[in-house]
């Protein structure tokens, strides 16, 4: 375990990973996730990290909504980050358009609530051929709900 953590380490500060990001140690198939005791881990799989709550009503199916996030893999690379692009992302919930954990997670957020989402694979994007992603793993989102 010890030099599996000193070689994640090496790979998050490579990939300029916010340093309080979990580590993730493979066993064969399976994964253990090394994160801090300020992390819930919730009944759906979902492990959350609250920064700031915000305030106001939480957003529900059919509803558009607007978040600005940033899309980590295992090893704290980033995928894709609304930061980046320069604008916010906005979307309907409850249409399927999104990852199922990531809409989980943006669904008890409050407007102007900050937080860092651990999505299990089995909550994760589809994967295949004629997706972007090649295999199940773990992905990291920070999330600000905007409205």
């Amino acid at each position: 375990d010890t030099k599996q953590l000193l070689n994640n380490t090496r790979i998050k500060t490579y990939n300029n990973a916010p340093a309080d990001f979990p580590a993730f140690i493979r066993e064969g198939y399976d994964v253990r996730v090394i994160h801090g005791n300020d992390y819930t881990v919730r009944d759906d799989g979902l492990i959350v990290k609250d920064y700031e709550i915000g305030s106001g009503p939480k957003p529900s199916d059919n509803q558009e909504c607007t978040f600005n996030y940033v899309a980590y893999n295992e090893n704290g690379g980033t995928i894709d980050s609304t930061y980046r692009r320069g604008a916010p992302a906005s979307t309907r919930l409850g249409i399927n358009g999104m990852i199922p954990g990531f809409e989980l997670g943006l669904k008890d957020m409050q407007p102007g609530g900050r937080r860092r989402i651990i999505v299990p694979p089995e909550l994760g994007p589809p994967t295949g051929p004629a997706t972007f992603f090649s295999a199940k793993q773990w992905e990291v989102f920070d999330i600000e709900l905007l409205e």
